[in-house]
């Protein structure tokens, strides 16, 4: 007797057409990225620069954007969307909607150029919240799912311990992460940067706006974290060679202790100006100190100062402090003001924070490289993302662009570090940091 006949089922499902494409512009399965304005909640942010959607947000799964079609008729079968995972490794709060709805847009931009027109692209995003609130583990898992899932290129994750966590499970397994991370050692073969900032430059950076301003008696804070000694060692070394005298130096906790009487001990030695770097948690408790203290002294941070969007809580922990920043001077980047308009259009809202142009570059980058690669695989990508050149940047002055290469995973370039400053509720620019030689000052 012959034995029953097997026949062999698909494995995976197949590719579904949404049948939403249209033909003269890219069009995305939803109209928002997050929970608070798909739903009609909004956002809770009162002043431009702070995040415009809502405090425990969360993003869409599965948003899918089809190219314009053109008029052309495919042969009948569907393409599945390439995917770019999202790996969100902190709490974004009110600026969640602010990381998906630009990336939404850059997607869409770059479709309606031709960059990209094979088929669909989809947002796959992963919510794994790490250090140095929560277990290391879950952003390597979070990865891990995102790879699952088949991404070809991930963007996360953020905060600097996490990418550096990340690392070497992203070079295991071969799939690009775009992070934001200004770490030092965030630098390997499938490791990118389209950095919030750049942790021994910005050091550097503080060292030069206090002796700048004619400050010579330092007090420093730096803390503990992957990078907490690279903040500190780079601030030194620059203090140091600029002639400035750092008085007193502290070690913090994201929830330090002690830190009214460390400030009240600073203004006793005669301290006349302060620097901080760290994740910018311990910003709340330097508010709540100076008040108590009754002392405004001169004070410049590292891009933890960007935490201003976060919550309006956040904003009013920073007031009366300097700190590198990523928004050029107003109105002077074209390629912001545009998108900025853009965004306004399309998702019927305006904010204008820094997070909004860093997450309309890196999906910029994601996309391009997907354009690049010979195929949709990750190690293509990868070679992609490094065949980017002098690709505009919305982020910085005018003269930012962004630029990759075989050893050259750090993407922009040119004025992307500023300073501003937020006081009585406005944040102010301070300047472009184009540093000179002491020589061009005592030429003849």
């Amino acid at each position: 007797m012959a034995e029953p006949r097997q026949y062999v089922d698909r494995m995976f499902e197949a590719p579904v057409d949404l049948g939403i494409a249209q033909p003269d512009r890219a069009v995305s399965s939803v109209t928002h990225g997050t929970e608070a304005h798909l739903e009609g909640r909004g956002g809770e942010g009162r002043n431009w620069y702070e995040g415009g959607g809502a405090v425990r947000d969360r993003a869409v799964q599965g948003i899918t954007i089809y190219p314009p079609t053109r008029g052309v008729q495919t042969q009948g079968d569907p393409f599945e969307p390439v995917k770019i995972g999202v790996l969100i490794d902190m709490d974004l709060n009110q600026l969640l909607a602010d990381w998906i709805d630009p990336t939404i847009l850059a997607i869409e931009d770059a479709l309606n150029e031709g960059v990209w027109s094979r088929g669909p692209i989809q947002l796959v995003v992963a919510d794994a919240r790490g250090l140095p609130r929560e277990n290391y583990r879950k952003v390597i898992e979070g990865y891990r799912w995102l790879v699952e899932q088949g991404c070809v290129v991930v963007l996360g994750p953020l905060i600097s311990d996490n990418s550096i966590v990340v690392q070497d499970t992203a070079n295991e397994l071969g799939v690009p992460c775009i992070s934001w991370t200004g770490a030092h050692r965030f630098a390997s073969e499938y490791c990118f940067t389209v950095a919030n900032g750049d942790i021994p430059t910005e050091g550097v950076m503080c060292a030069q706006w206090l002796a700048a301003k004619g400050l010579k008696r330092i007090g420093s804070f730096w803390e503990q974290g992957s990078s907490g000694r690279d903040y500190a060692d780079f601030f030194r070394d620059a203090a140091t060679q600029l002639g400035l005298t750092v008085v007193r130096e502290v070690k913090l906790e994201p929830n330090p202790r002690g830190l009214k009487e460390e400030l009240a001990l600073m203004r006793d030695l005669g301290v006349e100006g302060l620097y901080y770097g760290g994740y910018g948690y311990a910003t709340f408790h330097f508010a709540e100190a100076f008040k108590a203290l009754d002392w405004d002294p001169p004070r410049i941070m590292g891009t933890a100062f960007m935490f201003y969007s976060n919550s309006n809580r956040w904003a009013e922990g920073l007031e009366g402090w300097h700190g590198i920043d990523q928004l050029g001077e107003d109105g002077a980047n074209p390629n912001y003001n545009a998108m900025v308009e853009r965004f306004e259009k399309r998702f019927g809202r305006s904010t204008r924070n820094v997070v909004v142009a860093l997450a309309y570059d890196t999906a910029r980058v994601a996309v391009h490289g997907i354009a690049n690669a010979s195929i949709p695989a990750p190690e293509q990508v990868k070679e992609g993302i490094e065949r980017i050149r002098w690709m505009p940047a919305t982020n910085g002055g005018p003269g930012t662009y962004i630029q990759f290469g075989p050893y050259d995973h750090k993407g922009y370039k040119g004025d992307f570090l500023t300073v501003r400053e937020l006081r009585g509720g406005q944040l102010r620019f301070d300047g472009y940091h184009r540093p000179e030689w002491p020589s061009n000052r005592t030429a003849s």
